[in-house]
């Protein structure tokens, strides 16, 4: 991560903030840093690239170079902290996030000896603080005062007792007269009571209590709806809570950890619909249409006719079926032979093949580098697996040219899902030549053999996306596909 402060130009004054391993600066609409203004710029000028060692400027016009503290980069260079670039009529200052800095001394001045008095003074007030805290009591709670305090506390609990009988007195039970409740009309003498009540119609107050008393409720009736449950169900606090962590899993690309804790709860409870939705939401995500299409089966399976996943469901099966059709049409379209015909929804940024030095060990060493770049409009192959083949041709004496038999990166380069979570990527292909293996070739083969050039083709799946080439007609020939390691 660098920034970008633009010196002149229409975004003077300006900071931009790059995350991004390659960034191109141009006119062309592909570039990422637009300059429409300036008409010396070419549609691609320049290009910043992040690598393991740096942020590194490279020149893509060799008649305007970019200008690096006055001097013109005509090859690869690594960039240093507030280096100031010349790009056409535009000035931008390069500044490392990660900069290293001078360490500054501080001088003592008069701040240390007051800060230093302060700590004493508050280290003294705290000891004083606890002495008093400590000797307290001592100082409150005198002799002459305690007898008379207790005395208070005695009369104050004798007053809390009496108060307590007096309440129970007023509080006891009636005695069998006074339990009777005598309704108008159904007086009873004293000496006849029981049969005289026996006699009497029902006080008029009964009505009253049996319009009061409710019927009870009738436990056999359908529930047309169950009533939800409570999240404090342990095994639904348990679901939430491994749900909680798959998506955590997920959203840092822990997807084998995520796809454990999704099973773990189907099988604790099958039920649990939020745990299929995010699990059919996680294998869309990861390419795979045809399991997402039947996770999506199973949540309908198991949710309500007026259920909200039901409807969720279809949609989300309807919307899956539109792309695994459309999906199919594209991936039997037959591969164009013709570079510029290519369907570029994966593009290759500017290829490029730097010579190193050699040593004692390696004779010949070169480092090919370029970058993958997803169209805007290339949503469908977000989750393909991309595979890149890059083969190095040398060339004898005879201007026949062939596969390398040098040491190289193993092809083809198997990406998988790249473009999940971005839109650019850097690659990187290596050609090694050993000290002595051009000789032992020559003793082998009779064919004195040189560098002589590279391809490189994008695939998506099982479409041909981009090539290039340098020399280009080696796009001429078929893909070099190496054949597969022999077995030991």
């Amino acid at each position: 991560m660098y920034r970008l402060v633009f010196l002149s130009g229409r975004y003077a004054g300006k900071r931009l903030m790059v995350r991004q391993a390659v960034t191109l600066v141009g006119h062309h609409p592909e570039c990422h840093l637009l300059l429409p203004d300036d008409a010396t710029l070419q549609p691609r000028h320049a290009r910043f690239e992040e690598r393991g060692s740096g942020v590194f400027l490279a020149s893509l016009a060799p008649e305007h170079p970019v200008l690096r503290n006055g001097s013109p980069v005509l090859d690869p260079v690594r960039l240093a902290h507030e280096d100031v670039l010349e790009v056409g009529q535009t000035r931008i200052q390069f500044q490392d996030i990660i900069a290293p800095h001078k360490r500054l001394r501080p001088s003592a001045g008069v701040l240390q000896p007051l800060a230093g008095l302060l700590a004493v003074a508050i280290l003294a007030a705290e000891v004083g603080l606890l002495a008093y805290l400590i000797d307290w009591p001592i100082r409150l709670i005198r002799p002459e005062t305690e007898s008379a305090d207790q005395a208070r506390a005695a009369e104050i609990r004798a007053a809390l007792e009496a108060e307590k009988k007096a309440q129970d007195g007023k509080d006891a039970p009636p005695t069998a007269n006074e339990s009777v409740v005598v309704m108008p009309g159904t007086e009873t003498s004293p000496t006849n009571g029981a049969a005289a009540t026996a006699t009497n119609p029902p006080p008029a107050g009964a009505e009253v209590l049996e319009q009061a008393d409710f019927p009870p409720a009738d436990t056999n009736a359908v529930l047309v709806e169950l009533p939800p449950v409570s999240a404090a169900d342990p095994a639904i606090a348990e679901a939430q809570r491994l749900l909680a962590e798959a998506v955590a899993a997920a959203q840092f690309a822990d997807y084998a950890r995520a796809l454990r804790l999704l099973n773990q709860i189907h099988q604790n409870l099958p039920g649990f619909l939020p745990a299929h939705v995010e699990h059919a939401r996680l294998l869309e995500a990861r390419g795979n249409l045809d399991e997402a299409q039947q996770r999506w089966s199973q949540i309908l399976g198991l949710a309500a006719a007026d259920s909200p996943f039901r409807a969720q469901a279809l949609e989300e099966r309807r919307r899956l079926a539109e792309l695994q059709a459309l999906q199919s049409q594209i991936l039997q379209t037959p591969a164009v032979s013709d570079v510029d015909h290519l369907p570029r929804n994966v593009a290759i940024l500017n290829p490029d093949v730097q010579k190193m030095p050699s040593d004692a060990d390696i004779a010949e060493m070169r480092v090919l580098n370029a970058a993958l770049e997803l169209a805007p409009d290339a949503q469908l192959f977000k989750n393909a697996a991309i595979q890149v083949y890059v083969t190095f041709y040398d060339a004898d004496q005879n201007d026949d040219v062939q596969p390398t038999r040098a040491i190289v990166t193993p092809s083809p380069l198997a990406l998988g899902s790249a473009f999940a979570d971005r839109r650019s990527l850097p690659i990187s292909a290596t050609y090694v030549v050993p000290q002595g293996r051009r000789a032992q070739e020559m003793r082998d083969t009779g064919r004195q053999t040189t560098y002589y050039g590279y391809t490189i083709h994008v695939f998506a799946g099982q479409i041909l996306q981009d090539a290039a080439a340098k020399p280009k007609k080696l796009l001429e020939r078929p893909i070099h596909v190496p054949a597969p390691a022999a077995e030991p």
